[in-house]
């Protein structure tokens, strides 16, 4: 546990995340190559069809019933939230989708972006493949710390707001405390977007297979399977999990695709009281998150 000056206690952000969908790898380190030469190919199944909300007020109630779901568990807590269809390029819901929370570890999706970039995208190799690895599957706070020193600490969070267009996105106000970075649950959507559409092929696999490759748990021990993991049916295809303590407050985020072939992008970012256990402020990220399960998960035609 390091010790900020603006900081009671800080344990660093996690990930969590599961099997990757179609589009982002079929299987942990890689692709899929060809059916075994004497299995006989199954039928095709016809993934479900979601219904998503189509009026304003089927999005104020979406939003409402993970709200009190969050605060039925941790009351007061402050939420933002914003779930995006990448299918039909719209908004389900949101909740504060424009405000400014502590990103935490979340911001290590920046700085992946940003080491790969620097090298006009290509992945390295040996121990800086297995140190990028590492950021994102174990969240490991060193390996984050030493990277955002090396490429200009908070210009990691400027160069990428004005790369992928993030609106609420600000550098920490003490430089090298890059968990203090602030980002809004509308910004994260993008960064999850600027990963699935706009990187080239190669680093997009890179990081989309190390985010469904999750240490359980985290580097600093901590149960990273909370909200998107625990919260929806089958998971997140690929989760980037948030955690610290402030001096007034705790920081739970849960972020990352879900539904099929990553159709949905969800981004529930959270302030709770100070005085909330890790656990329980776990427990109140999934209920918020199991709220959405309906919508996600749902048939239609």
């Amino acid at each position: 546990m390091r010790r900020r000056p603006v900081i009671l206690g800080l344990t660093a952000a996690g990930l969590a995340a599961v099997v990757g969908a179609a589009w982002l790898l079929a299987r942990p380190g890689g692709g899929t190559g060809p059916p075994p030469a004497t299995e006989t190919p199954s039928a095709p199944v016809s993934a479900p069809v979601v219904r998503p909300p189509v009026t304003g007020e089927d999005r104020s109630a979406l939003a409402e019933a993970v709200s009190a779901a969050v605060h039925q568990v941790v009351p007061g807590t402050e939420i933002g939230l914003a779930v995006h269809d990448r299918r039909t390029g719209s908004a389900l819901t949101g909740v504060n989708a424009g405000r400014q929370f502590y990103a935490a570890s979340v911001v290590k999706l920046l700085i992946a972006i940003h080491v790969l970039r620097a090298d006009e995208w290509t992945v390295p190799g040996g121990a800086e493949r297995d140190d990028l690895v590492a950021m994102l599957s174990a969240s490991a706070d060193g390996v984050a710390s030493a990277l955002w020193d090396a490429h200009g600490g908070p210009a990691i969070s400027s160069e990428m707001a004005g790369l992928i267009g993030l609106r609420h996105t600000s550098p920490p106000r003490i430089p090298h405390q890059w968990e203090l970075t602030r980002m809004s649950p509308g910004d994260v959507v993008a960064v999850y977007e600027y990963i699935g559409d706009a990187m080239p092929g190669h680093a997009r696999e890179f990081v989309l297979a190390a985010l469904a490759e999750p240490a359980d748990p985290a580097a600093d021990g901590f149960d990273q399977l909370f909200g998107v993991p625990e919260g929806l049916p089958g998971g997140g295809r690929a989760v980037k999990q948030g955690w610290m303590r402030v001096d007034d407050g705790l920081v739970l985020n849960s972020t990352g695709l879900a539904g099929d072939e990553g159709r949905f992008v969800v981004a529930l970012l959270t302030r709770q009281p100070g005085g909330t256990g890790f656990a329980e402020g776990r427990a109140a990220v999934t209920a918020g998150i199991a709220a959405l399960a309906p919508t996600l998960t749902a048939d239609g035609n």
